[in-house]
C-alpha cells in the first residue's frame, strides 16, 4: 500500500523535526535545559514545521484507516 508507506514517511521526517516518536493528539515534549536529563537534547524545530507534518500523518493516517475500513489488499 502506497499510502502507507506516505504514513511511515511521514512520521519520520516528524522524529528527525522533534527527536521522538509521533504520538496522536500529544505535542513534542520541550528538551530538558536543566541539565538534569543524561541524553541528547535535539535542536528544536520550528514549532509550524511540526505542526505542519502532524496535520500530514493525521489527515494520510485517516486515509489508511478508510482503505482498511473498505477491505484494501495489503500489498507488500
Amino acid at each position: 500500500m502506497a499510502e502507507v508507506n506516505v504514513l511511515l514517511s511521514l512520521k519520520k521526517q516528524y522524529k528527525d523535526l522533534t527527536g521522538e516518536d509521533f504520538v496522536p493528539g500529544q505535542q513534542p515534549k520541550k528538551p530538558d535545559t536543566t541539565g538534569k536529563a543524561k541524553q541528547t537534547v535535539v535542536t528544536p524545530a520550528p514549532e509550524a514545521d511540526v505542526k505542519v507534518i502532524s496535520e500530514q500523518i493525521e489527515s494520510q493516517g485517516q486515509k489508511v484507516r478508510e482503505m482498511k475500513a473498505a477491505g484494501a489488499a495489503k500489498v507488500l
